[in-house]
């Protein structure tokens, strides 16, 4: 090679590249949680409730009226969190990242309203959010934020 520096930077180069590969057996980066949401045919009063195992799933995404995607739960849980009616749409749910508490979850949620002077359709909505979490050993707890 004519230059040996540069024969030299891209081996350095190279050897990062390959440290920063996950080892065998290692399972590498964390996998996304799934989240899925709407505007309607949430539930008619704000709420929250977690779901644990596939019959509960499958009469969740019935309520919504739609087919329930694949879920492991084995490893998810989920939480589903309801705006209830609202007059306009606009409406937001957050569900903020477990916090956890020894072997159990806390959740926190809250529903948001559209900022004053904002574009929203003129319709009812019902607005939900079904974001699955890692499932814990103990218990999920939810917790609803004012705003």
């Amino acid at each position: 090679m004519k230059n040996p520096q540069l024969f030299l930077h891209l081996c350095l180069l190279s050897t990062g590249a390959a440290s920063a590969q996950a080892a065998p057996g290692d399972p590498g980066p964390r996998e996304a949680a799934p989240r899925w949401q709407g505007q309607y045919f949430g539930e008619a009063e704000a709420g929250a409730r977690v779901v644990t195992e596939a019959h509960g799933w499958a009469r969740l995404w019935k309520e919504l009226g739609r087919t329930p995607p694949p879920l492991d739960f084995s490893r998810w849980c989920v939480v589903a969190a309801f705006a209830g009616q609202q007059p306009t749409g606009g409406f937001t749910l957050e569900i903020q990242e477990p916090v956890p508490e020894g072997e159990d979850l806390l959740v926190r949620w809250r529903v948001r309203a559209p900022a004053p002077g904002s574009i929203v359709t003129e319709a009812l909505a019902r607005p939900w959010v079904v974001k699955a979490l890692p499932r814990p050993r103990g218990a999920v707890r939810l917790l609803r934020l004012d705003d």
